[in-house]
């Protein structure tokens, strides 16, 4: 059983039932939360800034708040991870022993400043957490996690082992320098003000990127990891991404936990410690970052209060998780989504005029995502497409033509292989034979997320949104592939990428209303029926900008009236220049909408026209159709 996917669910599902209740608030209760949280940080700031001066608080409570802020700095590293891509890391203190024995050795070895080994620790970090989970990143849920545990613990054994006489051994390494800014940092308030500094630092730059196309991005892996790669997310790069930022964070951290204590050894970075790392995460709330701090004051400020009782505290902290995965398992304080407003806002001020059209945008991609084919014309040609699962041929030689500007439904039998086919089209499965040419080129064994790019979208048979996240940020991810801004822009807010931003985000707004869900932008995707669900990941598919959309029984739970609309809206988006080809069961749809026809059997292809021709075709009568009397 995959442990780590049953505990994200569960919070997941948490984090949901709390947004359901904020949904069902009035504007002004949601308004009062918004304001009492900003009071909340305010105090907090306040609090953090002025500590050191109440006359109750001496050098050892001064020493305490510099570990809370340690422990903060840590929890934030792991929560890109954990929180947001939903990655399972036992070994995140390995990340923190290579910063703080990289500052220890160099500081120690060669002299070279402590300020200057700061970007060298995270670099250091941040490169050794690329080497190691590069070739492991595909591994998920429970596998991944037991990797981590190995990682970490080899890292610890390698410095106990004292490879080429650099780390000291079971003894560490003493003797290291205090960091100096204009003025050497020494006292115990100086380094307490020194962390929390960088803390701001790395907490401002986390916000921006968790408002950025990036933040989105680890959300959606997060939440459906084909889903995501489906609709243009390159999986692999930004789960990579997060355990490198991850780590260089962590890597900073350990730069000062060096500078210090002046001296380290391989005791500090055991598995208990990566174990209470994951405890602040999950008792703070995953990809919150104020719960984030929450959970490191607990896990650092209650054994102090309670030393009496230090003997019992893992057993304390595992009590604690106990009770918060029954009574609150999304945390103390979860993440709250932000309204469309509020991501406005938040990205520059609203943008005039007025807003883009799917035909706009059309316009605005760029030459190569742009339909060449002419009404008619080739758009999509398979040529002795085969693949098989085991000793049983899924697609066995499959050859068709999908014309440019008319809707193609694929029909037959369950088990026909019609979902497989979608499959190896939109590169989820590679063909072990044949050819897929999408505008002439060959896209057959092509990664997903690079299928969705050159302008193929689907849905799912099963519908596959993102839950946890709100139906405007669901549509925002088909959007994902036409963004350029990476981590650079995010964290700057440049005028590219806030136009950008802004330019996505409108579409985005756009296609919701196209399919009727203007009005529940801001609600999340679980709180939707059935219905809804499905015209929200049509909106998801059209936010692509895609010249051909890929529909996988789109009618499929939805009753007649449903079915009416959605017919008008598939033939509205045909006469808007989209080609589409569809799964479809319900015939009477197929009759509405279809302009070819090709009805697959045992992973070939037994006959194709129009849909009246079909109702006559003997072959497909006795396959698939049937008679009136059956």
């Amino acid at each position: 059983m995959d442990i780590t996917k049953s505990l994200l669910d569960r919070i997941a599902k948490a984090g949901q039932d709390h947004e359901h209740k904020r949904e069902a608030g009035n504007d002004a209760g949601t308004l009062r939360r918004a304001r009492n949280r900003k009071r909340l940080l305010v105090v907090a700031i306040v609090a953090i800034a002025i500590a050191p001066f109440f006359p109750f608080v001496d050098d050892y409570w001064i020493d305490i708040g510099f570990y809370f802020g340690i422990y903060t700095l840590l929890g934030l590293s792991l929560n890109i991870v954990l929180g947001e891509v939903g990655l399972f890391d036992l070994g995140h203190m390995g990340f923190y022993a290579i910063g703080a024995y990289t500052t220890a050795i160099l500081n120690t070895a060669l002299h070279i400043p402590i300020m200057v080994l700061l970007p060298i620790s995270a670099v250091a970090a941040g490169l050794f957490a690329w080497i190691v989970t590069a070739p492991v990143i595909h591994l998920k849920g429970d596998y991944l996690c037991i990797v981590t545990i190995g990682i970490g613990e080899i890292v610890r054994l390698t410095m106990i082992n004292n490879p080429f006489g650099l780390t000291g051994g079971p003894n560490g390494i003493n003797g290291i320098d205090s960091p100096m800014i204009f003025v050497p940092i020494i006292s115990s308030r100086q380094f307490y003000y020194f962390v929390w500094a960088l803390i701001a630092i790395v907490i401002f730059g986390l916000v921006r990127l968790q408002r950025s196309r990036i933040g989105r991005a680890w959300n959606y892996i997060r939440e459906d990891e084909t889903a995501a790669e489906a609709l243009g997310v390159d999986v692999r790069h930004y789960k990579l991404a997060a355990f490198v930022l991850g780590a260089a964070i962590a890597g900073l951290a350990g730069n000062i936990y060096a500078s210090k204590q002046m001296s380290i050894s391989p005791e500090s970075f055991t598995f208990m410690e990566s174990s209470l790392l994951f405890c602040i995460v999950l008792l703070g709330g995953l990809g919150s970052i104020p719960g984030t701090v929450l959970g490191a004051l607990a896990i650092t400020i209650f054994p102090e209060i309670f030393r009496a009782l230090a003997q019992y505290r893992l057993m304390f902290f595992g009590l604690a998780l106990l009770i918060m995965m029954v009574f609150k398992p999304a945390g103390l304080m979860p993440r709250l989504r932000e309204s469309g407003e509020e991501l406005r806002s938040t990205l520059s001020k609203r943008r005039r005029g007025k807003k883009a059209t799917l035909g706009d945008e059309r316009h605005e991609v760029p030459q190569e995502h742009q339909a060449p084919s002419l009404l008619g014309d080739a758009l999509l040609e398979l040529k002795n497409v085969r693949l098989s699962f085991g000793g049983v041929t899924a697609v066995a030689g499959f050859d068709a033509t999908v014309e440019a500007g008319k809707i193609t439904a694929l029909i037959g039998p369950n088990g026909a292989g019609k979902t497989t086919l979608f499959n190896l089209i939109t590169g989820i499965y590679k063909p072990e034979t044949g050819t897929i040419l999408f505008k002439g080129k060959n896209i057959a064994g092509l990664p997903p997320h690079v299928i969705a790019a050159q302008g193929i979208a689907r849905t799912f048979q099963n519908i596959r949104i993102f839950p946890s996240l709100t139906c405007l940020e669901n549509v925002l991810c088909g959007q994902h592939c036409r963004g350029r801004a990476e981590f650079t822009g995010s964290l700057f807010h440049v005028p590219s990428q806030c136009e950008e931003e802004k330019t996505m985000l409108d579409f985005s707004l756009r296609c919701l209303e196209r399919v009727g869900l203007g009005d529940s932008m801001d609600n999340l995707a679980a709180s939707l029926p059935y219905g809804k669900r499905r015209s929200l990941e049509i909106a998801r598919a059209l936010a692509l900008c895609p010249d051909l959309l890929v529909l996988d029984e789109p009618s499929s739970g939805l009753n007649d009236v449903e079915t009416e609309e959605l017919a008008g809206l598939l033939l509205s988006l045909l006469h808007e220049g989209l080609s589409i080809l569809l799964i479809e069961h319900d015939m009477h749809l197929v009759d509405m909408v279809s302009d070819h026809v090709i009805v697959m059997q045992s992973g070939r292809i037994i006959a194709e026209g129009t849909m009246r021709d079909m109702r006559k075709n003997p072959l497909v009568i006795e396959a698939y159709l049937g008679t009136e009397e059956d």
